[in-house]
């Protein structure tokens, strides 16, 4: 097998993120989703301790204080954030945040060294790591060949060596003995 270090998530991962206080307000930090395009956010407390995660979808659960109290308040973001049950390390391979995706419905995860977190992985981000593991094993493969096909060239026996002298210039023979 080729040898191919594989992406981690700290090699995927997005360092600087958007993330709310658990006292920030709901709409607040709607906005902030909308403003950036985000699906979701970590919520951080003030040393910076991942204290969970705001989606869309827990976004959304505002609409049934309208349906059932016809109010549109909202509330703190902790009164709609979504507890965190998967974390990924930076140093974990793209295969386990793969693994950690399918086991969860977040469109992104929280990276933490120790309880403190260091950034967000998203899908998106993790399918670009698996293109990188590929056009690293396609540039591995093709190395591998190039190199097995120079070594095949080479003369391996006596015979083989009688043949390529009588066969070859004597520049040809030096070129080919050189080759590594």
């Amino acid at each position: 097998m080729l040898d191919v270090p594989l992406p981690t998530a700290r090699d995927c991962m997005t360092a600087s993120v958007l993330t709310f206080a658990p006292d920030q307000d709901l709409f607040e930090a709607i906005a902030q989703l909308l403003k950036h395009s985000f699906a979701a956010a970590p919520v951080v407390d003030g040393d910076e301790r991942l204290v969970g995660m705001l989606t869309e979808k827990d976004c959304l659960r505002v609409l049934s204080n309208v349906a059932y109290d016809e109010d549109l308040e909202g509330g703190k973001v902790s009164d709609y954030q979504s507890p965190i049950r998967i974390v990924c390390e930076p140093g974990m391979d793209i295969f386990g945040v793969a693994d950690r995706f399918l086991a969860c419905n977040f469109p992104l995860l929280p990276v933490v060294e120790g309880d403190k977190l260091v950034g967000v992985i998203s899908r998106r981000d993790t399918l670009r790591g698996v293109q990188a593991l590929r056009d690293r094993l396609d540039r591995a493969h093709q190395k591998f060949q190039e190199v097995a096909g120079r070594q095949a060239d080479r003369p391996r026996s006596i015979e083989g060596l009688q043949q390529a002298a009588a066969n070859t210039s004597k520049a040809q023979l030096t070129n080919l003995m050189r080759r590594t």
